[in-house]
């Protein structure tokens, strides 16, 4: 696994800013991940500064809020706080009802998956659920890189992880957010953008927890 863009949120949070706002701005992935997420306690892994895991929390879901980036933690959005990183979670096995990240690159330390979904594996109780979000690729956001970042379906079909296909956009209040954003993130094509929406194909994988996980 490749990272798609180092994170910069901690230090730019001017431009983290634009980033929540137009990123899946009719919250299409939002409300795939609430549809199929279970009940009980679920844990956001890279968390970022709590947007994601505040929209899913519910009164009969709580989400745990896990960010490694002191910077990134927002004493202002209301969900429980968790210090840490995805290969070390701080809690005792067999605790949560599901783990889930969006965009979290890449789940663990070295853009590898594997030592976060063990971890993910270990906490999830059997019968919960792991759910990961990433790009999906061919559309109109990932063409303006200049390599391939969307993620590796094969990766997790092999193991036992089912897609569901979340069609979204990135939607810019106005051209200089986009340019400055995408710009950033993708270097002169993304700053010479002429318009402020973009199609986003993202991918949402998922799989119930079995009682010891998939060789990796």
């Amino acid at each position: 696994m490749v990272g798609v863009i180092p994170f910069y949120g901690a230090t730019e949070p001017d431009l983290f800013a634009i980033e929540r706002r137009a990123m899946d701005r009719p919250q299409h992935v939002v409300a795939e991940l609430d549809s199929i997420l279970p009940t009980g306690v679920v844990i956001d892994v890279g968390a970022g500064n709590g947007h994601t895991a505040q929209l899913l929390a519910s009164s009969s879901r709580r989400v745990l809020a896990l960010e490694p980036s002191a910077g990134m933690v927002d004493p202002q959005v209301r969900t429980p706080w968790l210090r840490g990183d995805a290969e070390a979670l701080p809690v005792a096995a067999d605790a949560v009802d599901g783990v889930y990240a969006t965009w979290a690159y890449f789940f663990s330390r070295g853009f590898d998956p594997a030592p976060g979904l063990r971890e993910a594996w270990r906490v999830v109780r059997p019968g919960g659920m792991i759910a990961v979000v990433d790009n999906l690729g061919a559309d109109e956001f990932c063409a303006m890189a200049s390599h391939d970042i969307a993620a590796d379906p094969a990766y997790w079909e092999g193991l036992g992880f089912g897609l569901r296909v979340v069609e979204t956009v990135f939607d810019f209040d106005d051209l200089d957010d986009a340019r400055r954003l995408l710009g950033r993130f993708f270097g002169a094509s993304g700053a010479a953008v002429e318009r402020t929406t973009f199609e986003f194909r993202v991918g949402l994988w998922a799989r119930e927890v079995t009682a010891a996980p998939p060789p990796m």
